[in-house]
C-alpha cells in the first residue's frame, strides 16, 4: 500500500496546530507519515510537535530556524520517505478520508498527480462554501482542462514524490522566496511536466479562512504578488512547451493580475495620480518595471476573444494597460495605472455584527458547515484530552 506524507510546515501556530495534526492521526489510512517542520516558531508549537512526536511514531517534528514557508516546505519533502506528499496548512485540517480516498485514485490511475475537493469555512461563524469544486476525472491533462489552468494552491493535492523529484533538482518551488503566489508557480510547474492527473470527488481539506493574511503592505504585494506573475510567465511559455499554454497564461493574467494591479494603484497613489509618498513613488515606478517585464513579447491577439474561444472571455480592461506595456509605451500605462487610483472599490465590513449574525444564521442551515464545526470540534477535543494543559 502506497504511503503519504504530510508535511505541516508552520510558524507560531500553537492555537491551531493539534488540530492539523490530529486530522492526520485520524486519517482511515494507516500508512501515513506526518512531518511538523517547525520553521523557528518562537510559541509552544515546538512543544506540542514534541508531545506529538513521543506518543505517535507516525508524527516527526524537524526544526529549522526561521526562513520562511518556501524553504519549510523543500526542507518538508528532503525529510518526506513516502510515495505521495501533501502539504497541510498547520490552520487546517485534512477529512479522516482524504488519505485513503486519494491514494486509492493515483494507485487505480497511476497518475502522479490527485486533486481533491476542498470546504473553507470561517473560524468565528462556521459558515462554509465549497472551494472550486470538480467533478470526480480521470487521466485529464492540463492543456485540454480548463477548469485547472487556475490552480492556485497546493494543499487540495496530492503529489508523487518520485515525480516532484525529478524537476528542478528536486527543488519543489520554483520561487520558494515569495510570500504570495508562491503556490500557484508550483502549481504551473507541475501540472505542465505532468502527463496526466486525476481527480477525486471527495472533500478532503478543511480550510480555515481567517489568519491566512500574509501582510499586503505596499512592498510586499509589488515585489511579491505582481512580481509573481513574471514568474508564471516563465514556467507557462517555457520554450519546451511550445506553446500549449498561452491561454491558461491569458486566464491568469486577465484575473488575477487585473484584480491585483487594479488593488495596487489606491495603495501607491492617491485619486488625483500623486504618489502617497517617495516610497510609494519608487514602487508605482517597479510597477512599471515589472509590467514591461510581463507583457514584452506578448502577442496583442492573444487577448482578444477570437483568440480565447470558447474557453474564455477576453478582459476590456486590462487590454489597454497589457498593450501600452507590450508596445513599451510607459506613459500610457502610467496614465492608466493613476485612473485606476480613482476607481478603488468600497471595501465591505464582514466584521460587522450584522455581517457576522446573518453568516452565523447560514450556517445552521447548511449541512456543509455542520459537518465542518462536528469535525473540527472532534478534532479539538481530541487535543486537549491528549496534552491537557499544554494547549487551551
Amino acid at each position: 500500500m502506497s504511503v503519504l506524507s504530510v508535511v505541516i510546515p508552520t510558524y507560531n501556530m500553537e492555537q491551531w496546530l493539534p488540530v492539523a495534526i490530529e486530522s492526520c492521526l485520524a486519517q482511515t489510512a494507516c500508512d501515513i507519515e506526518i512531518i511538523v517542520l517547525n520553521d523557528g516558531s518562537t510559541d509552544r508549537s515546538g512543544d506540542i510537535a514534541e508531545r506529538y512526536a513521543r506518543e505517535e511514531g507516525r508524527v516527526r517534528h524537524l526544526f529549522q530556524s526561521n526562513a520562511g514557508l518556501g524553504a519549510a516546505r523543500q526542507a518538508g519533502q528532503r525529510a518526506a520517505g513516502g510515495d505521495f506528499i501533501t502539504w497541510l496548512d498547520a490552520d487546517d485540517a485534512l477529512a479522516p478520508e482524504a488519505a485513503r480516498v486519494m491514494l486509492d485514485v493515483a494507485v487505480r490511475d497511476n497518475v502522479p498527480l490527485v486533486c481533491g475537493n476542498a470546504t473553507v469555512f470561517s473560524d468565528k461563524t462556521f459558515n462554509t462554501r465549497r472551494y472550486f469544486p470538480h467533478a470526480a476525472a480521470s487521466h485529464l491533462n492540463f492543456a485540454g482542462a480548463p477548469a485547472y489552468w487556475k490552480s492556485k494552491v497546493v494543499w487540495r493535492w496530492i503529489f508523487s514524490l518520485p515525480f516532484l523529484q525529478t524537476g528542478r533538482d528536486g527543488a519543489p518551488f520554483p520561487h520558494p522566496h515569495f510570500k504570495l503566489g508562491q503556490d500557484v508557480c508550483f502549481m504551473y510547474d507541475v501540472l505542465t511536466r505532468a502527463e496526466a492527473f486525476s481527480q477525486c470527488a471527495a472533500n478532503v481539506y478543511f480550510f480555515r479562512q481567517e489568519h491566512k493574511s500574509i501582510s499586503s503592505s505596499p512592498e510586499v504585494w509589488v515585489e511579491h504578488e505582481l512580481a509573481q506573475f513574471a514568474a508564471a510567465r516563465e514556467i507557462l511559455l517555457a520554450p519546451r512547451h511550445e506553446g500549449r499554454f498561452i491561454k491558461p497564461l491569458i486566464k491568469y493574467l486577465n484575473e488575477n493580475y487585473w484584480r491585483d494591479i487594479k488593488r495596487a494603484a489606491p495603495m501607491l497613489l492617491t485619486p488625483d495620480g500623486a504618489p502617497r509618498s517617495t516610497a510609494a513613488a519608487c514602487l508605482a515606478q517597479r510597477v512599471e518595471e515589472l509590467g514591461l517585464a510581463l507583457f514584452s513579447g506578448l502577442d496583442p491577439a492573444w487577448f482578444s476573444q477570437d483568440f480565447l474561444a470558447p474557453e474564455l472571455r477576453a478582459e476590456p480592461g486590462l487590454l489597454p494597460f497589457a498593450q501600452a506595456f507590450m508596445a513599451g509605451d510607459r506613459a500610457t500605462a502610467r496614465r492608466i495605472f493613476a485612473e485606476l487610483a480613482r476607481l478603488s472599490p468600497r471595501d465591505i465590513d464582514k466584521t460587522s455584527l450584522f455581517h457576522t449574525a446573518r453568516r452565523r444564521f447560514k450556517a445552521l442551515c447548511s449541512p456543509r458547515s455542520r459537518e465542518a464545526r462536528r469535525v473540527i470540534r472532534y478534532l479539538e477535543a481530541r487535543a486537549r484530552q491528549r496534552l491537557g494543559a499544554i494547549w487551551r
